[in-house]
């Protein structure tokens, strides 16, 4: 400040403060304002940057992108397509293949930080145990979609604990649930003494539980959407049927709210997700206290006359479907079993026809490996209940038959069928299946519903394979920790919205990606044909023909014989013999309410020797090996047997194997239990 120019001194006079050393200091108040007049000059320039970036470059005009238009074609392909580009390359091929394109084609796509910034500004994190029922509402406005099924599944990750710095929580401890829903963001804590706690008290989660929503083809869509990610969270397999059911709730109301309508569940077919299935569609179970089939939007069915084969109720609030795939699995684990023998008539079933079969040279691989494929809903409806009717002849068959007792067991007779969750789930499977097809029949559903194969849980063994496929091409490391599938279903889930957007684009200028040949096909024309089929469909002749093709299967088996001289063999002795079967020896009850659904014994079965939390050989002993003393479901009252057991036992019993004993129970659950005096 040595300038000696006049105007000069006049600015350093006024904005300056002159010290007694000579030397000189701008006023504060000069300094603030200079400062903020910097600060926005700054942001005026970052947002004129930002334009640029989005829009055009500054060097170029309008008037000169106008006049050419390919430059002009170009700049809009980049605006539109380039960042979804460029984020797929990385998705597919990777980091180190996205780094070689970029670095042999300079300039054209951006560096893997902005990238990084662009999927983080995506918002499409997913967090541990959050819902996105917003994204999904979303996805649903966008597509114009308002039906979908819902699906659940778990597989094993890797047990390993890892902070997650974005959310400031710690991902891999079994999630805790509140009314069988999980508590989002639960293990967050700043002090070292409580993460030390829960390293020490808590084990870490085994699995990763995932929920899956399929929508329901639209009428102006020409392709399946893909299913939609919506929650995943790591648990220790420690739920009960009970928190199955609540969760469920949760979810066909907060997507209600969205205008989004849960046609049904499907699950794996383990024996939990079969009993909250049972207690939700009323399949021999009840819940008293919470007439879930009375909501409002519940699914009702008009039957032109009594079916006694037909044991689903008209009103139900959804439909369940055990996943084929695994149901298959669960008959060929039992036929594998070394402790097994499937016994129908004279014959018996083990794995060694399975290895003659392979080794005879009459038979090659395509004779024994075909699978039949049905299409039409008549021929999917008649499969599904000639299997129901097949199980139900063979069950009936061992109960009448009396073994060898040399050879045979009577207390061993459930190793001579199916488990009683898998005969459970083909009965369900069955039911629904034809409970479906009314309500498309009856106009309540569209045609699209009857695409049975998007109503399974194949939607989350489909992400457990693309989550384990986004492995690194250097790691020898193919399963994943909870935290790990996290951040990897971000992505799979930014490729997958990208994918259906460009998919229902019918302009040119868009991505192409493979489809599936099954999923290559003119909607309007196979939703017309199916619609036009299914109003043609009669039902009783359907069934009609499923029974007479399970008994031609079954005949030269010395089983018709048997249940002929029974007088069993009819289409309706035998279904009133099942049902009764199942009414008195598998009913469960559940008296929890709606506001209050915590009950510590879970549900009680009306005939205890029956466990369907075990999937073992022993499933099926209570139905095998019980009398025939049993009740019509007329003659079937929940007060009767409430009465029955407040009659006070007295025993000087010291040990219970296998029984559940409590000094008091809660008021609301007191009817599952009796009392007893001990030792008085």
């Amino acid at each position: 400040m040595k300038c000696s120019e006049h105007d000069f001194l006049s600015i350093r006079k006024k904005s300056c403060l002159e010290l007694d050393d000579g030397q000189f200091i701008v006023k504060v108040g000069l300094l603030n304002n200079l400062n903020d007049l910097l600060d926005f000059l700054k942001q005026e320039q970052n947002k004129i940057s930002d334009d640029s970036y989005m829009d055009v470059d500054s060097n170029l005009t309008f008037d000169l992108i106008n006049k050419n238009p390919l430059l002009k074609n170009l700049v809009l392909w980049y605006q539109r397509i380039g960042s979804e580009g460029v984020t797929n390359t990385n998705k597919n091929g990777g980091k180190l293949t996205y780094e070689f394109i970029r670095l042999n084609t300079p300039g054209s796509l951006p560096s893997l930080t902005m990238l990084s910034t662009l999927i983080l500004n995506s918002n499409l994190k997913i967090s541990e145990a959050k819902f996105r029922f917003d994204q999904l509402q979303k996805h649903f406005k966008n597509l114009n979609l308002q039906y979908a099924f819902g699906s659940e599944d778990a597989t094993g990750v890797i047990k390993k604990i890892k902070y997650d710095s974005i959310t400031n929580k710690f991902i891999g401890f079994p999630t805790p649930l509140d009314h069988g829903v999980p508590i989002k963001e639960y293990y967050h804590t700043d002090s070292l003494d409580t993460l030390k706690l829960w390293f020490n008290s808590i084990d870490k989660a085994s699995l990763l539980n995932v929920h899956m929503i399929q929508p329901v083809q639209s009428t102006t869509q020409n392709r399946i959407p893909s299913s939609f990610l919506l929650s995943a969270y790591g648990i220790d397999n420690t739920a009960t049927a009970n928190d199955i059911l609540q969760r469920w709730w949760y979810i066909f109301n907060q997507c209600l709210q969205r205008n989004i309508k849960i046609i049904g569940f499907a699950t794996d077919a383990d024996a939990q997700y079969v009993r909250a299935m049972r207690l939700m569609s009323g399949f021999f179970a009840s819940l008293p206290k919470f007439p879930v089939h009375q909501h409002q939007q519940n699914f009702t069915v008009k039957l032109k006359s009594r079916w006694p084969w037909f044991f689903l109720r008209e009103q139900q609030l959804l439909l369940f479907f055990q996943d084929a795939t695994h149901l298959a699995t669960k008959w060929r684990n039992h036929l594998l079993s070394s402790t097994v023998e499937l016994r129908l008539g004279d014959q018996s079933i083990s794995i060694n026809h399975l290895y003659s079969i392979i080794d005879n040279a009459k038979f090659t691989k395509i004779d024994h490996c075909l699978t039949k494929s049905d299409i039409n809903p008549k021929d999917r409806l008649r499969s599904a209940w000639c299997v129901v009717f097949f199980c139900r002849i063979w069950l009936r068959w061992i109960k009448l038959k009396t073994f060898n007792t040399t050879q045979f067991s009577e207390k061993n007779k459930s190793k001579y069928f199916i488990t009683r969750p898998a005969y459970l789930s083909v009965e369900l499977n069955a039911h629904n299946l034809l409970y479906l097809i009314l309500l498309v029949q009856q106009k309540r559903l569209p045609p699209q519903s009857l695409y049975i194969h998007t109503f399974s849980s194949q939607a989350c063994e489909s992400i457990f394979r693309n989550t384990r496929a986004l492995s690194g091409v250097y790691s020898t490391i193919v399963n994943f920790t909870v935290h790990d599938f996290l951040r990897r279903a971000q992505r799979l889930s930014l490729l997958n919205d990208t994918k259906c957007k460009h998919l229902n684009d019918t302009s040119v200028n868009n991505l192409v990606f493979p489809v599936h040949y099954k999923h290559r096909h003119d909607n309007q024309s196979l939703a017309t044909q199916s619609q036009a089929e299914v109003d043609l469909i009669d039902v009783e002749q359907i069934i009609t023909e499923a029974y007479h093709e399970a008994i031609d299967m079954l005949n030269g088996l010395e089983i018709l014989n048997l249940l002929n001289d029974k007088n069993v063999l009819g289409l309706k002795p035998l279904s009133e013999y099942i049902f009764k079967q199942l009414n008195s020896n598998s009913k469960m009850y559940d008296y929890s309410s709606q506001l209050n659904q915590t009950d510590d014994g879970e549900f009680e079965i009306a005939v205890a020797a029956a466990d369907d939390d075990n999937d073992d050989d022993n499933g099926t002993a209570a139905d095998l090996n019980s009398n025939d003393g049993f009740s019509s479901n007329d003659d079937y009252d929940d007060d009767d047997e409430q009465d029955n057991t407040r009659n006070l036992i007295n025993t000087t019993k010291e040990e219970f194997s296998g029984m559940k004993v409590f000094n008091m129970v809660q008021p609301h659950i007191e009817h599952s239990y009796f009392k007893a005096t001990i030792n008085d």
